[in-house]
């Protein structure tokens, strides 16, 4: 009688042991399953040799990356009209070169700004440009970051990295580094890293896998290593130059890297005033956003 007591009591908890694991499987598939988010949009905005990007993300807003050259501020602008933007949630600065940051001042004063975010380890290629006194002037906050900063940009993520020491001799080397997660798709946006702060960025615990990767240095050959592409595994390498305006952009040896590795280049050439990269976190699509859009 006792026997069969002890064997009712074990076929319970055996029971409910399976129940247990049962339902945690269940939860873990639930949470591996994958559901498409709203679309998000990253615009390659076509300025030639110049970093300008547009993001929208839904239910938070817009933001840009590097905002171009000068003389590249009517495109800019069709872009942003044409796109309905009214303000921008914030302008993140890979550093302060003229073809970088060329377009802050203008963008100020015509759009309110949230925040503009930049590194603060970088003294170097802000001599160009005092982007301290242009947010002052518009009473816009700059928010100097200091690397290793996660921000939660709605239902994106975006992580910092900054060289622990400043180049004094190459403001390129001081780029600050973005990466953006969305879903389960990613964006790295390197500025003009040249190869002393890209051997900086591997040696660092550090995610870095991303669908899209903007190339540093406008594609030259001083970046864009074989082991930078084995680690980021890219399936678009965005080169912000053209051949028109310079020819070293468009680098055979960077062209047979790519090549090697299955990325798809993408030149900032074009009649279009921006390439669309569209992503519902599992995928990712392009589009030419035309001037008669």
């Amino acid at each position: 009688m006792r026997l069969n007591r002890k064997i009712g009591k074990m076929v319970i908890v055996v029971a409910v042991i399976c129940m247990l694991v049962a339902g945690c499987k269940g939860k873990e598939e639930k949470a591996d399953a994958k559901t498409p988010l709203e679309e998000m949009t990253f615009s390659f905005i076509t300025v030639g040799k110049g970093d300008a990007f547009l993001m929208e993300i839904p239910h938070q807003g817009y933001y840009m990356f590097d905002t171009g050259k000068k003389e590249d501020w009517e495109q800019i602008k069709a872009v942003l009209q044409k796109k309905s933007v009214r303000e921008l949630k914030g302008i993140f600065l890979s550093h302060g070169h003229k073809d970088h940051a060329g377009n802050v001042e203008r963008i100020l004063q015509e759009f309110p700004v949230e925040a503009v975010y930049i590194s603060g380890k970088d003294t170097v290629s802000y001599k160009q440009t005092d982007i301290c006194h242009m947010a002052e002037n518009a009473g816009v906050t700059v928010k100097k970051m200091k690397g290793g900063e996660k921000l939660s940009l709605g239902k994106a993520g975006l992580s910092v990295w900054i060289p622990e020491k400043e180049d004094k001799r190459n403001g390129n080397n001081n780029s600050m580094i973005i990466r953006i997660e969305y879903g389960g798709t990613a964006i790295l946006i390197t500025g003009d890293m040249e190869r002393e702060e890209e051997a900086q960025y591997l040696a660092e615990n550090v995610k870095i896998q991303a669908d899209i990767l903007k190339l540093g240095h406008h594609g030259e050959a001083d970046a864009t290593s074989v082991t930078l592409l084995e680690r980021v595994k890219p399936e678009y390498g965005l080169i912000t130059g053209n051949e028109e305006e310079n020819p070293d952009s468009v680098n055979t040896e960077i062209a047979a890297r790519l090549s090697a590795y299955k990325v798809e280049p993408v030149y900032s050439e074009g009649e279009q005033l921006a390439i669309d990269f569209i992503t519902d976190g599992i995928s990712i699509r392009t589009e030419k956003f035309e001037k008669n859009s």
